[in-house]
Parts: C-alpha cells; sequence; structure tokens
C-alpha cells in the first residue's frame, strides 16, 4: 500500500520531466536557427538554454504559487498584477540577455531589438498558456477533491448523529407513558419533569432535523436543559448555578444541538457535592456574533480523565463547527487548577430565515 501510494505521487512529476526533457531535445536537434543565433557556428546552444529555464520559472512560479495562493482564494487583483510582472519581468530578462550579451558573444550577426523581444513575447505567450491551463484545471481538480471530502465528511458526522438518536426514539415513547402515568395519579411535580424531559426528546428528534434551526428555539431548548438540572440539584448548589441570556435573538439561525454539548458537560464534570459548583453559563449575541461562556469548578483527581473523555458529543460538535462554519468560529477551551472555561463564537447571518 506504502508504494503504490508513493508511485501515485510520484506519476504527476515524471510526466512533467519527461515532457519537458522531450521538448528540450526536439528544440535542441530540430530548432537550426532562433533569431540572430545559428546551429552551424552553435551560437544556439546558450540561447536555448537560458530561454528553458526562464520558461520553467513562468511555468512553475504560476501555475504552483499564483494560481494556489491568488486565484483559488479570490484575490484576483493581487493574482493579475503577479503574473504580469513575471510576465514581463521574464520577456524583458531574457531579451535583454540574449541581445546584449549572448549575441555579442555567439553571433556576429546583429538582430534588431524589438525583432528579439517579439519573439520572446511570442514563445512566454505559449509558455504562460500552457500554465494557465495546467495550474486551473490542477487547483480545480483539488478543490473538487477537497468539496467532495467535506461532503464524505458531513456525511458520516450526520451518520453519527443519526445512530444516537435511534434509542432516544424508544425513551421518548416511554415517558410519554410515564407522563400519562404520573398525571391519572395526581403527581404534577413529576408529571412537569417528565414533560420537560418529552420536550426535549421532541426538539432532538423532529425539530432539529434541518440544517438551520431558529436561534430562540434552540436557546429554549438550553432553557429547558438546565431547569431541568437545576430540578434535581439541592438548592444549596442550585443557587450557585449562574445563567444568563443576553441580547436580541430573533431573525438569526443555528445549527441545531451545537451549543448543547459544553452545557452539558459543565453539568457532568463541574457538579461536586463536596464543594460548591461555581457553574457559570453566559449566552449572548453581538451584532452578528454569537458568543457562549462557560466556566466550572473541576475535580482536580479526575480533571484529565473528565475533560480528554468529554464522550462523543464534544467530539461530533467540533466536527460539526468545522464542517458548518468553517473560518467562521473560534473554540477557546482554557483549564487551569481550579476551572474549566470555555469561549465559542459563532458569526451569525441575520435574516436568513
Amino acid at each position: 500500500m506504502f508504494k503504490e501510494f508513493r508511485l501515485k505521487d510520484s506519476i504527476e512529476p515524471i510526466v512533467h520531466f519527461l515532457i519537458w526533457v522531450s521538448l528540450f531535445l526536439f528544440v535542441w536537434f530540430q530548432v537550426r536557427t532562433l533569431g540572430s543565433f545559428r546551429k552551424q557556428d552553435e551560437s544556439i546552444y546558450p540561447p536555448i538554454i537560458w530561454s528553458f529555464a526562464l520558461n520553467l520559472i513562468l511555468f512553475y512560479t504560476n501555475a504552483l504559487y499564483f494560481i494556489p495562493r491568488f486565484f483559488s482564494q479570490q484575490r484576483y487583483k493581487a493574482f493579475l498584477f503577479s503574473l504580469i510582472t513575471l510576465y514581463l519581468s521574464i520577456v524583458l530578462l531574457n531579451t535583454l540577455f540574449d541581445h546584449f550579451y549572448i549575441i555579442s558573444l555567439f553571433s556576429s550577426e546583429k538582430e534588431v531589438f524589438y525583432s528579439d523581444l517579439l519573439l520572446n513575447f511570442q514563445t512566454k505567450t505559449f509558455i504562460l498558456s500552457l500554465s494557465l491551463g495546467y495550474g486551473l484545471t490542477k487547483n480545480w481538480i483539488i478543490t473538487n477533491k477537497l468539496q467532495q471530502q467535506l461532503i464524505r465528511d458531513k456525511l458520516v458526522t450526520e451518520l453519527k448523529y443519526l445512530k444516537a438518536q435511534i434509542n432516544p426514539h424508544f425513551l421518548f415513547n416511554t415517558l410519554n407513558t410515564a407522563y400519562s402515568s404520573a398525571i391519572k395519579n395526581n403527581d404534577d411535580a413529576t408529571a412537569d419533569i417528565i414533560e420537560k424531559i418529552s420536550g426535549l426528546m421532541r426538539y432532538v428528534l423532529y425539530e432539529s432535523n434541518e440544517d438551520k434551526v431558529l436561534l430562540e428555539k434552540e436557546i429554549n431548548y438550553i432553557d429547558t436543559y438546565i431547569n431541568l438540572q437545576l430540578q434535581r440539584l439541592s438548592s444549596e448548589i442550585a443557587d450557585h448555578v449562574h445563567y444568563e441570556v443576553k441580547g436580541n435573538f430573533y431573525n438569526n439561525k443555528i445549527a441545531p444541538m451545537i451549543l448543547i454539548p459544553f452545557i452539558e458537560n459543565v453539568f457532568k464534570h463541574g457538579v461536586i457535592l463536596s464543594k460548591k459548583p461555581e457553574i457559570a453559563i453566559v449566552l449572548y449575541l453581538n451584532s452578528e456574533t454569537l458568543v457562549l461562556e462557560t466556566k466550572n469548578i473541576i475535580n482536580i483527581q479526575n480533571a484529565q480523565s473528565n475533560h480528554t473523555n468529554s464522550g462523543i458529543g464534544m467530539k461530533n460538535v467540533r466536527e460539526r463547527l468545522a464542517l458548518l462554519y468553517p473560518n467562521l468560529h473560534k473554540l477557546d477551551i482554557h483549564q487551569d487548577d481550579l476551572f474549566f472555561k470555555v469561549r465559542l463564537e459563532l458569526q451569525l447571518k441575520p435574516g436568513n430565515i
């Protein structure tokens, strides 16, 4: 497998090498005159070598540097400026070297400067055309492969997410049965908890299947989840949980279930019965930037295992952030001896309802 991979990587440079060598040998043996240079007096050989070297520089600088660095990133002005500058520089350098140095050494004939300049314009334009064709085609192939890989990665992530939903269907139906039983027996507190859990399950199973959901629905889900967590905790612990939501969240959409794994981890790892939890969850919208900040005290003895093995939820959310918000998110995770802190920034686009 290793040999096959190495051979595959070597095919393209080998083909390039054979093409350039074949072209060089053809000119070397078949072309008898090149402007004022002649094969019979051997004056043609230095300009052939010099011109080929410049052709290689023009071809590969454009194809392997300018196109990936500027054109593929839609920096078209920088691409055109760099390409034209390189093209004109090589044409003038080739012409000046031929006319004022090589001719004086190897040829008794004097050629008009503009004639030599025109010849170099023609040859370098041909090389530049080949370079553009090769470079743009190679860039398109690479871009297409990256897009296909992103699609495959997204399908794999969605498949993991779908598998995680299979068991909750059974749990959701069971909760409905438990809710009916609690109402029949006048157990309002239990019925309220079951209703909230059912609401969470309903959102996960039926309302979060779209690529984007209304941001206020996602926040309602978070509200319900935190309320349930507080209900299960004692009042002494619940009083040390700070939850705050700020900003106008209407007219915005977000990828569903992208925030909740961070909040789940706060309660999973931050509630220590022997200590005050000191949990803080702050969610606010600043212009088009949604910010989630969480902070929780950590159990020093289990800190490493708790936060490096945070489960499939945290791993999936990292993958989803990379897929759904490329260059549109910033995730900072900081841990010291006392606290575990997370700050997530998402760039949203309002009005896409």
